[in-house]
């Protein structure tokens, strides 16, 4: 569902103010940190005022969760339409990276500066996805040997996603290929 307003003006164009602001302080937490960036900041690289960006993100909180909220979403939703499957840990993996890479800059902003999503509880989140996966790549066991593999495994593959050369599909292949071995044992199949 498009975010914002996105009504046409007098001279046929559309404006997206919303979506702007989003886009351009994701740009700015990636590159100066979360907690460096204030909202003078983000109003001052789109040319609006103040009053203009508290319309429609009252604090820097809301606007935070209107950035990063839909990667947590994204990924959620990834892992609960998995569920329940018996995948290849090539697939379960493959699938996780797909639902992070359209969300590659709020990645990137959350590693730089983990301060950013406070709010939304992405700890939990991050615990919440590693048991998903680790239940997806067929532990059924929560061993300290299966959640330190899986960690290492996923922590490796999301770290990897913010790399440059990950725009490469090779690249992106290497990644899910070094989180299986990581792994330490075949595909789910195998098992």
């Amino acid at each position: 569902m498009p975010v914002g307003d996105s009504t046409p003006r007098r001279d046929g164009r559309t404006t997206d103010t919303r979506q702007r602001i989003e886009s351009t302080a994701l740009q700015l937490f990636v590159t100066k940190g979360f907690a460096a960036t204030s909202l003078k900041d983000i109003a001052d690289e789109l040319g609006i005022t103040k009053a203009a960006l508290y319309y429609h993100f009252p604090a820097k909180a809301d606007l935070a969760r209107g950035v990063f909220q839909p990667f947590i979403d994204d990924v959620d939703a990834v892992l609960d339409d998995l569920g329940g499957r018996r995948l290849p840990a090539e697939d379960v993996l493959a699938a996780y990276a797909g639902a992070l890479l359209p969300h590659r800059g709020a990645l990137a902003a959350t590693l730089r500066d983990p301060g950013a999503v406070a709010d939304l509880d992405l700890e939990g989140a991050s615990f919440r996805w590693l048991a998903k996966l680790s239940a997806l790549l067929g532990y059924e066991e929560a061993t300290a040997e299966s959640r330190v593999r899986t960690a290492v495994a996923v922590g490796g593959l999301t770290r990897a996603l913010v790399l440059p050369e990950i725009e490469d599909e090779q690249a992106r292949a290497v990644a899910v290929e070094a989180a299986v071995a990581a792994l330490g044992r075949g595909t789910t199949a195998e098992r």
